[in-house]
């Protein structure tokens, strides 16, 4: 920012307001307006100009007021003033565990100070969240990864929020590591029991849902946890170096087990499948194939394949 001969900001005004909103989706705070150079009547004639449009008390919208996700959830948490972000289903929608359906938007604020309700946010007020729960995503103010599916717990279903921590992983938005660690810190939180129950089963991060049901079905019938997507380099028929990704494999037995989509059903996808099975079983892997419809209407008849070619057997997992 540029200053003028006292002191003052050389920069309009309103360009520094569009600067600011414009790293905030759109949106920003009575205070930010001030510090930009504007006061309570200059911010009152923009209002009737249209050019700001007051959104919750404090917060305005610059230049128009469309509303998309990223704009509502940004102005939601300037309603909360300093240091507030998004949280729950808010969060969770952010990382895209859940789909955003236009409910009240879940904002917490830390410490013990109250905030009025406003039309369409939810505040909460924590005194124990850490610092370090606190990140920005798609440059608003959120909860981690991992801090939002500890609050989207008691929301979801058993098998929806087994799909948020295994999609979680598999995009690297946490781990399993830093799940333990916001549970540990939870604090009798009611999500904590949950995601406990999920991390210690092992679920590792599947790529796709026909993966997800055929490994919720091995792990009830008592079969081994496996290694789930996991890297597999070895020589390639073709001459070189080959880099596969199992579906599911159990190392200590050489053994892999391939989930088929439809997509499997072309004839290219049918040649690669052939030359990518023959390179793992010329490196003393072996391979069964199923699809998610054959496993799920004929899951004894899958595993027992898998024991009589060796699967090891665990604890049965309940339901």
């Amino acid at each position: 920012m540029s200053l003028g001969p006292r002191g003052r900001s050389a920069t309009p005004p309103d360009l520094l307001v569009a600067r600011k909103a414009a790293r905030q989706h759109g949106r920003i705070r009575f205070d930010q307006l001030v510090a930009c150079g504007l006061d309570d009547g200059a911010v009152a004639r923009r209002v009737t100009k249209g050019q700001l449009h007051r959104l919750h008390l404090g917060v305005y919208a610059v230049g128009h007021p469309g509303q998309t996700i990223h704009a509502q959830l940004m102005g939601a948490v300037l309603a909360g003033g300093d240091g507030a972000f998004t949280s729950h289903w808010a969060s969770s929608s952010l990382w895209g565990f859940v789909r955003w359906d236009d409910r009240w938007i879940d904002v917490t604020v830390r410490g013990s100070s109250h905030r009025k309700p406003r039309d369409g946010i939810r505040f909460h007020r924590s005194r124990s969240i850490a610092r370090h729960d606190v990140t920005r995503r798609h440059g608003i103010p959120t909860t981690t990864a991992a801090r939002a599916l500890l609050d989207v717990a008691p929301l979801l279903s058993d098998e929806r929020l087994k799909r948020a921590v295994r999609q979680a992983q598999a995009e690297r938005s946490t781990n399993v590591k830093q799940i333990a660690d916001v549970v540990r810190r939870a604090n009798g939180h009611r999500g904590a029991k949950r995601l406990v129950a999920i991390i210690s089963s092992g679920p590792a991060p599947t790529r796709s849902g026909d993966e997800d049901g055929v490994l919720d079905m091995l792990l009830a019938a008592g079969i081994e946890h496996p290694t789930v997507n996991g890297q597999y380099v070895t020589r390639s028929a073709r001459g070189g170096t080959a880099i596969y990704y199992p579906d599911f494999r159990w190392p200590a037995q050489r053994l892999i087990l391939e989930v088929d989509s439809a997509w499997h059903d072309g004839a290219i996808a049918h040649d690669l499948d052939a030359e990518r099975q023959a390179d793992l079983e010329a490196a003393g892997e072996r391979v069964l194939r199923t699809t998610q419809e054959q496993a799920l209407l004929h899951p004894r008849q899958l595993i027992e394949r898998l024991i009589a070619a060796g699967a090891p057997i665990g604890r049965r997992i309940r339901s």
